[in-house]
């Protein structure tokens, strides 16, 4: 998830339920612009 849309709560639920998500702090990604976000998003099979 971007750190945007990062809200703890919204990431504990969906782990809770199996959803594989990471975040940009997680996988320490902070504060580079969105089409680099999207760009290795992509490159890891993952969505943004």
């Amino acid at each position: 998830m971007d750190e945007d849309s990062g809200d703890t709560a919204l990431v504990l639920a969906l782990k809770n339920r199996s959803v594989d998500v990471i975040t940009t702090l997680g996988v320490n990604r902070l504060s580079f612009p969105d089409e680099e976000q999207l760009i290795w998003a992509r490159s890891q099979g993952r969505v943004l």
